[in-house]
């Protein structure tokens, strides 16, 4: 096992579960744009994708639709937890030592709105959203911008994700993936390390 000074993290899938709140909020914009219900299973690749491009993909973005998502989804903010165990475990990483980040496709105003409430951020440095880079997961941009802020050696970094969206930036900007298999919905052949469970991420650091 290589051990690593920073790991960071995706947030929907891997720090907080959130899988309700992105799925029926995106499933009542389509009802409501195109009067189709679709399936979940149908709509689960948005999960890990900036949701400007999730609405493309379907042909309904626009910025209204985009604000109207946004609008929805805060409607279902009580559905979204912290993965049991992993406040625990990011605050014993910390406290070792380890430098600890975030990436993600989130928005700046959905994150404030929907994530920060959650208690992580104190722990966290650098926290890459949207709008810090122009191309997004699965490109390599929102790490490198990680990596340009702290100046970190790749080969010291891990990121940890659910999806292979998040597999596919980690690798593109030469740093380790570890697969959070507590909220990860995809099988990711090419991650580093599968970890189980949250207590399996202080294998990944030094401390």
């Amino acid at each position: 096992m290589k051990y690593f000074d920073y790991i960071v993290f995706d947030v929907d899938g891997t720090l907080a579960d959130t899988e309700e709140s992105v799925l029926s909020s995106l499933g009542q914009i389509v009802q409501e744009e195109t009067g189709k219900t679709l399936p979940r299973h149908e709509l689960e690749f948005a999960l890990g994708i900036p949701g400007k491009d999730a609405l493309e993909k379907l042909g309904i973005y626009s910025q209204a639709t985009l604000d109207r998502w946004c609008q929805v989804a805060a409607s279902f903010k009580s559905t979204i937890s912290v993965f049991p165990g992993l406040h625990e475990v990011i605050a014993t990483l910390s406290d070792n030592g380890c430098k600890l980040g975030i990436v993600s496709s989130r928005a700046r105003d959905e994150y404030t709105d929907e994530i920060a409430p959650l208690g992580f951020d104190k722990f966290f440095e650098h926290i890459i959203l949207v709008e810090d880079t122009t191309e997004h997961k699965p490109a390599p941009a929102p790490m490198l911008e990680y990596l340009r802020r702290t100046g970190a050696n790749p080969g010291n970094v891990v990121y940890v994700g659910d999806t292979v969206y998040d597999e596919q930036c980690a690798t593109s900007a030469g740093v380790s993936f570890a697969r959070a298999a507590w909220g990860s919905h995809q099988d990711i052949p090419n991650a580093t390390y599968n970890l189980k469970t949250p207590n399996d991420l202080l294998t990944l650091t030094t401390k």
